[in-house]
């Protein structure tokens, strides 16, 4: 059974970018959101088995929606999404739950090679 995967990015063409890599890695699009509070909300709904989640929204930020998200559902795979990738962004995605990162801007090889690892860890993608 496909993995199903929301996609949480302030920016469409983002999102779309992203979900275009996904379909062609064999992973099925539950959903979309653009900021923190409609990604609850559809973490709720759709039960995603992943979500990719952008570090930086208005609003609401990726880490605040990270811990809401664990808290709802502990079990969901959470990939932060960032142009940053220093050690303490990174380790702050990390301590609040965040499964693995992608970096920004997307390159097919990156997003496959992070979704293998996942799909290799029990438990997660």
């Amino acid at each position: 059974m496909k993995k199903r995967i929301l996609i949480v990015d302030d920016s469409k063409t983002l999102r779309d970018q992203l979900e275009e890599i996904l379909i062609q890695l064999g992973y099925d699009i539950a959903g979309h959101a653009d900021n923190g509070a409609a990604a609850i909300r559809l973490v709720k709904e759709l039960k995603p088995d992943i979500v990719t989640l952008d570090r930086i929204m208005p609003k609401m930020d990726g880490i605040e929606t990270l811990r809401m998200i664990k808290k709802l559902d502990p079990t969901v795979t959470v990939i932060m999404v960032t142009a940053r990738s220093d050690k303490a962004s990174v380790l702050e995605c990390a301590k609040a739950g965040a499964a693995h990162y992608i970096l920004k801007p997307f390159e097919h090889d990156r997003v496959a090679s992070v979704m293998e690892k996942l799909s290799s860890v029990p438990g997660s993608a």
